[in-house]
């Protein structure tokens, strides 16, 4: 069953001294000694929307395509923001950790802490500036990569084919992210009182406790062939789905405005004639996907799930379906069931072989037919 990690955030704060009292008074800028401890705890059954399982009917097999849902972090990243004495944010200091604690030392005051995990190999993660927002986003694939690959509407250029490409806007292709959590904890007061403070196991600790959420969120797409008859034998290219946030930034929140296609592996199965794929994003542009308001008031656009399948007799081709309404009412993920009818694309002849997936829009040659998205 695919679940949606919930984790539970605990930072206990640890005063070390001798006896009952601290010398010098702690507001004397005397540092303390903090222990951060991350409790987790897995409830992921909400945040997909409701009633996902039966919508998802294609047979994953997690030991071959890998976990559908979510994996829980292995090691974290804090970011910590001190306040000066007219409230503005001063230099942040980082510290990374495996598991699920570290210690650091802290002045008493008030500070914003963000966290998230860093255990990723595709995501990146930049600062705006000394004081600033944490971002993240993945490498762009690079133009020479892309054309490396025989993709069926570049093959119709080479040869001197009419293509509708370079009547279509250009977007970038970036690799897809992984697993991403954060959380940030604004204007959080770090006391020199004791009495602020409980007593356990021979410490005074100090807990807070917040949610990490998902900063990426994964779409899974559904392809039923219709009409099939064995003529669609597999996906040589993959698929990709385009008009999707860059990045995001991890203090707000807030998804980047700038779009771009993110690929995706497609495995099918002949014994019912479907495709499955699982993709991970920064979700939709210029929005909060945890405020409505926010995702009502995200920048117009459009999402196309554009599917490279491979036919019988060798040949392949690109096929796009809209899907704007699907990922706009999904702005956390969830199932985008499609339909097919293999007779509005049938296979062509005297096509070279090949493979490979070219998900530069501006390369994509536009096929028109009858193809239904159930709600």
């Amino acid at each position: 069953m695919m679940r949606k990690s919930v984790i539970s955030l605990v930072i206990v704060t640890a005063l070390l001294a001798g006896g009952c009292t601290i010398e010098p008074p702690l507001y004397l800028r005397t540092p303390v000694n903090t222990e951060l401890v991350l409790a987790t705890r897995v409830d992921i059954r909400i945040m997909w929307q409701p009633g996902w399982e039966t919508v998802w009917g294609y047979n994953w097999n997690e030991a071959i395509y890998g976990q559908l849902g979510y994996r829980l972090p292995g090691s974290m990243r804090v970011h910590i923001y001190g306040h000066d004495a007219s409230g503005a944010l001063q230099s942040h200091v980082t510290r990374n950790f495996v598991g699920d604690n570290t210690m650091l030392d802290i002045y008493p005051g008030t500070y914003d802490f963000l966290f998230h995990n860093n255990d990723s190999e595709a995501i990146r993660f930049t600062s705006d500036g000394e004081y600033g927002d944490v971002w993240a986003d993945t490498r762009d694939i690079s133009r020479g990569l892309r054309e490396s690959s025989p993709v069926y509407t570049m093959t119709q250029k080479l040869r001197g084919m009419d293509t509708k490409a370079d009547e279509m806007e250009e977007e970038p292709v970036s690799l897809p992210p992984e697993d991403l959590f954060s959380v940030y904890v604004p204007d959080y007061f770090v006391s020199g009182n004791l009495e602020d403070y409980t007593y356990e196991n021979g410490r005074y600790i100090l807990k807070i406790e917040r949610e990490l959420l998902p900063a990426t969120y994964i779409y899974l797409f559904q392809v039923t062939l219709l009409n099939n008859d064995g003529r669609v034998v597999g996906s040589s290219g993959g698929a990709a789905v385009t008009g999707m946030a860059g990045g995001a930034n991890l203090t707000t929140r807030v998804a980047e405005t700038e779009t771009v296609s993110v690929p995706m592996d497609v495995y099918f199965d002949r014994n019912t004639d479907m495709m499955g794929a699982k993709v991970y994003s920064f979700g939709i542009p210029g929005c909060n996907a945890y405020d409505t308001e926010s995702v009502a008031a995200a920048p117009q656009g459009q999402h196309y799930f554009v599917l490279n399948v491979s036919y019988v007799n060798g040949t392949y081709k690109n096929i796009r379906v809209d899907v704007t309404d699907e990922v706009r009412a999904l702005p956390l993920g969830g199932v985008i069931p499609i339909e097919i009818d293999v007779n509005d694309f049938p296979p062509e002849g005297g096509s070279i072989g090949g493979g490979g997936f070219n998900a530069l829009v501006g390369d994509w040659d536009e096929k028109t037919g009858s193809t239904t998205i159930l709600n």
